[in-house]
C-alpha cells in the first residue's frame, strides 16, 4: 500500500466527522498478539518451518455512524522469530532473532448492537489495512526489500490486510459518555516478507510452502456521543429500543 495514499485516506478519515453532527467518537488503548507459521514440506516429507509471535500495543481513535465504525490506530510491535535448521538456508538469517517496530492501521467495520438497559452488546466484523512504519532488528542486519527478493525486509514489507470479527460491550457512564471493551479475532493476509519466504522456498523445490497468520486484540475505549439525542438509548447514532433488540435510525 502506497504511504501517500494511506496518509491521504487517514486525513480524510479524521476530517469526516466535521461534516456530521450526529455521530460517536472516542479513543483508547489496544493490546493483542499474532501468531504466524510459515511451513514447507519436501517430496520426501522433511519439514522446514519458521514461526513468529508478535505482540502489539498502541492507541486508537474511532468514529461511528449508524451500523459503521472506522478507526485509526498506531501500534508498537515486538516480534520474536524461530527457525528450524532446514529453513534457515532460505531466509538469509542464520540465527533466531527479534524485531521491534511500529505500524499504523486504518479499519472499517460493520457493527450490530443489542440494547440491554444501560448496556449495549454488539457484534462486529470488517477489515483493516496495516502500514509498516519502522522496524529495528536485534542484530545488525542490512535492510533489504523483500519485494526485490531479499529476505530481511524493510518496514513497508510488513504492510498487509487483516480481516477481523468479534464483539464487545458499551457501558453507559452518563447520557453522552460510555466505556467500551471489545475482543477481535483477526486473520492476516501475507505481507511482502511472508510472500518472499514462500517464493524462495518453492523455488528451492518445496511445492507445499504456505504461511498462516492469526491473532487476537483487546480494546479498551472511552466514547462520546455527539449530537445524539438521549445517549442512553443511542449507542449507534440514534434510534428506538423495542424489547431487547436495538434499532438504529
Amino acid at each position: 500500500m502506497n504511504k501517500k495514499v494511506y496518509l491521504a485516506a487517514g486525513a480524510i478519515f479524521l476530517a469526516a466527522p466535521a461534516f456530521s453532527f450526529d455521530f460517536i467518537t472516542g479513543y483508547g488503548l489496544s493490546l493483542g498478539a499474532n501468531f504466524d507459521s510459515l511451513s514447507a514440506e519436501t517430496i520426501g516429507g522433511a519439514a522446514a518451518r519458521q514461526g513468529y509471535s508478535q505482540f502489539n500495543f498502541g492507541a486508537l481513535v474511532f468514529f461511528e455512524k449508524s451500523y459503521l465504525v472506522a478507526d485509526l490506530s498506531f501500534n508498537g510491535v515486538c516480534t520474536g522469530f524461530t527457525h528450524s535448521n532446514m529453513l534457515r538456508q532460505y531466509t538469509s538469517v542464520g540465527d533466531d532473532y527479534q524485531l521491534i517496530g511500529a505500524n499504523a492501521g486504518l479499519g472499517v467495520y460493520f457493527k450490530y448492537p443489542f440494547r440491554l438497559d444501560s448496556l449495549t452488546i454488539f457484534a462486529t466484523a470488517g477489515m483493516q489495512g496495516i502500514l509498516g512504519l519502522s522496524q529495528t532488528f536485534s542484530k545488525s542486519y542490512e535492510p533489504r526489500n523483500a519485494q526485490k527478493g531479499d529476505s530481511y525486509g524493510i518496514a513497508s514489507d510488513w504492510s498487509m490486510l487483516a480481516f477481523k470479527a468479534g464483539g464487545g460491550v458499551d457501558i453507559d457512564i452518563d447520557e453522552k459518555m460510555f466505556f467500551r471493551s471489545g475482543l477481535l479475532i483477526n486473520y492476516r493476509l501475507n505481507n511482502a516478507l511472508d510472500n518472499a519466504f514462500v517464493h524462495n522456498i518453492k523455488e528451492a523445490g518445496h511445492p507445499k510452502a504456505s504461511n498462516f497468520n492469526m491473532g487476537f486484540e483487546f480494546e479498551f475505549l472511552l466514547g462520546y456521543r455527539i449530537g445524539v439525542d438521549g445517549g442512553i438509548s443511542s449507542s449507534v447514532g440514534g434510534g428506538r429500543n423495542d424489547g431487547d433488540i436495538y434499532y438504529p435510525k
